[in-house]
């Protein structure tokens, strides 16, 4: 009998339906010259198996092992620190149901996907090794025969090899799998300006050109009533499918709920552990995702001619201008397996997608009965989720450091990273200590929008400071990994913090555009490193009350928002009132339903610039009619476009 890995029972503080008694699989990461900060549970010395053994007993007391010698292994915690005689071995653990649980079928799992008129199409363009490897992980699944399975191709030049590999895939697997080939964008000299005509020959302006035509395919042409989406570079885990059946209940009694992603944004192997988790997100994923016919019938008549950030950029603010939101898991099911492709061009990009877990964990589901893999997972469904989050935050500590004045009047001789302006010491003191920060750091009280700056580790700590403003100093190891802490963030500092808390890799923050992902209304879940506790990100900005009010962002009662005219700076059209723009209040303006209602756009797209957001005016422009915000770029009011509006954040001048 196939069991399902997770309970009928949903506890907390973050929602999950992983029984009490669970297993642990762990693996291990080398890291050479390098250890962690503190010992814990025994003292002495081990061999390095006895020291791993150790390390899984204590849980996340421990965040792995450093030997300094074969027989001299210690289990350890705290934050890692370079240490050139030293070897460490970070545990990466997910966690499951026990095999002996046995879960009964909730009511709600006979909302099944493959009830109703399901496909799944894999967009490819010409690698036929990757497309191979895809439809291999896919096809090998038990409940891959319930769906219709399509590939859809637009490289003429590649398409008779690709459809070889589409023909031996299918033979192998004894599955029909249908072929389709899209053609590039027709152009319509009437409307489509140069600039367009030129981005639809771009990397970008044919993806986005290759999904439109797939949705329009499969839900106009062939009337499937939903369909999953998988690119050639993505493997999919042994529960991918169990992902979708077992949550399309869900999709057909919350219409808060357009889309279910394998992909977690931030599911780093270093931070993700539990493979019965869900989450609800604003930001759509991509990567593996289910999306419904009647959602694209909405989406397409929004769609521009050029959405020049992206297709998926332009699905995430069609998403937000909608309140909808996606499902997708703590322990992703997706996973990109190319060494190269149109987003990944570099080692260093390679490196950062090989961080992200994958699960492992078998599927209970086969196409005997429905499919309940994840439990009970009615705490999806938006008014329980809610209810779920504020109990979290409520019962929450405020994540703090511990720290003491080192030295006063003094900044560090050698600066690790800025991580950004922070309130306090305290707040400094959370962050420090991962990579080449040390413990140490330098905060100006008087002056604490200079950032809180850690210093280098294995350097000389300070030198002094000609104004003396600076002062240096030393953090204590902080949070317990049984409790769960809420820490506030603003966009500004957001990929400052990000690392502490296991939401982006060390040394990768320019690697992926600068936005907050895998976030529910700016809440986003993490684990901060040196503890290992869960930690609740909250953006002061939330549209949710999610923090005390002393502690929210809010929309200045004097806000009065101003379209400007064509190139125009906001302080030129604010000034032009007698009034002042306020960069801060930007934000509130930066999202497709202000910027519709003061400029009647149709179509409104991701861009970035510091001129955003603004509405495009010129109609020798790819972007022309559409409203533009940003995900990714810094606000200010001082910039301008000589083709754009700006909508203007304009303050009445106190005296």
């Amino acid at each position: 009998m196939l069991v399902s890995p997770c309970s009928n029972v949903v506890r907390g503080p973050v929602p999950t339906a992983l029984p009490l008694q669970h297993n642990a699989s762990c693996t291990w990461s080398l890291c050479d010259g390098k250890s962690f900060s503190h010992v814990v549970g025994s003292v002495r010395s081990m061999v390095l198996s006895e020291a791993k053994e150790h390390c899984v007993k204590l849980g996340r007391l421990c965040r792995g092992v450093t030997c300094e010698a074969a027989s001299n292994c210690s289990a350890m915690t705290g934050h890692q620190v370079l240490n050139q005689s030293a070897t460490s071995y970070t545990k990466l653990c997910v966690f499951f149901g026990d095999e002996t649980f046995k879960s009964s079928t909730l009511h709600a799992a006979s909302q099944d996907v493959p009830s109703s008129d399901v496909a799944i199409v894999v967009l490819a363009h010409n690698r036929k090794n990757d497309l191979s490897i895809c439809l291999d992980s896919l096809l090998r699944l038990p409940d891959a025969k319930l769906f219709q399975v399509y590939v859809s191709l637009d490289d003429d030049s590649a398409y008779s090899e690709m459809q070889e590999a589409v023909i031996n895939i299918s033979g192998h697997y004894g599955q029909e799998i249908g072929v389709w080939f899209v053609k590039p964008r027709a152009v319509n000299f009437a409307v489509d300006n140069g600039e367009q005509q030129k981005w639809f020959k771009t990397s970008t302006g044919k993806i986005a050109h290759h999904y439109w035509s797939a949705f329009e395919r499969v839900f106009m042409k062939q009337q499937h009533d939903a369909a999953i989406f998988l690119e050639e570079d993505l493997v999919v885990a042994p529960d991918f499918l169990a992902l979708f059946r077992s949550t399309a209940w869900v999709l057909a009694e919350d219409p808060s709920v357009w889309c279910v992603s394998a992909w977690n944004d931030g599911g780093f192997a270093f931070a993700v552990s539990d493979q019965c988790r869900l989450f609800r997100t604003t930001y759509f994923p991509g990567l593996g995702f289910l999306l419904q016919r009647k959602v694209w019938i909405r989406l397409r008549e929004e769609w521009p001619s050029a959405p020049t950030m992206g297709w998926d950029y332009w699905m995430r603010t069609a998403f937000r201008r909608a309140d909808k939101e996606c499902i997708i898991p703590e322990v992703p099911r997706s996973r990109h397996e190319s060494r190269k492709g149109s987003s990944i061009v570099t080692r260093k990009q390679v490196e950062y997608f090989e961080l992200m877990a994958l699960s492992q964990q078998s599927s209970s589901c086969d196409g005997t009965r429905p499919c309940n893999h994840f439990g009970n997972i009615d705490y999806l469904l938006k008014d329980t989720y809610e209810f779920w989050m504020h109990s979290a935050l409520h019962k929450a500590e405020r994540m703090t450091g511990s720290s003491h004045l080192f030295q006063s009047g003094q900044e560090c001789t050698s600066e690790a990273i800025n991580l950004g302006h922070l309130a306090t010491p305290e707040d400094c003191a959370a962050l420090v200590g991962l990579g080449e920060c040390s413990e140490y750091f330098g905060f100006a009280r008087q002056y604490p929008y200079w950032g809180c700056r850690c210093c280098r580790f294995g350097k000389k700590i300070g030198k002094e400071h000609p104004g003396k403003a600076w002062s240096i100093y030393r953090a204590s190891l902080t949070g317990d990994p049984g409790k769960t802490y809420v820490f506030p963030y603003t966009f500004e500092n957001y990929m400052s913090i990000a690392p502490s808390f296991g939401l982006q890799p060390e040394g990768m923050a320019n690697l992926v555009p600068p936005d907050v992902r895998a976030e529910h209304y700016g809440l986003v879940v993490g684990k901060h490193l040196t503890s290992q506790a869960v930690v609740l990100l909250v953006d002061k900005r939330s549209p949710k009350p999610y923090l005390p009010v002393d502690e929210q962002l809010s929309p200045d009662p004097r806000l009065m928002p101003m379209a400007g005219a064509k190139g125009q700076s906001c302080d030129e059209v604010c000034q032009q009132r007698r009034m002042s723009c306020s960069a801060e209040q930007l934000h509130f303006l930066n999202n497709c339903i202000n910027m519709t209602a003061h400029f009647g756009c149709k179509f409104c797209a991701h861009q970035s610039g510091a001129e955003l957001p603004a509405y495009v005016a010129d109609d020798f422009e790819p972007t022309v009619g559409q409203c533009l915000v940003t995900f990714i770029s810094q606000l200010q009011c001082n910039t301008k476009h000589p083709s754009t509006r700006r909508l203007c954040p304009c303050m009445a001048q106190t005296a």
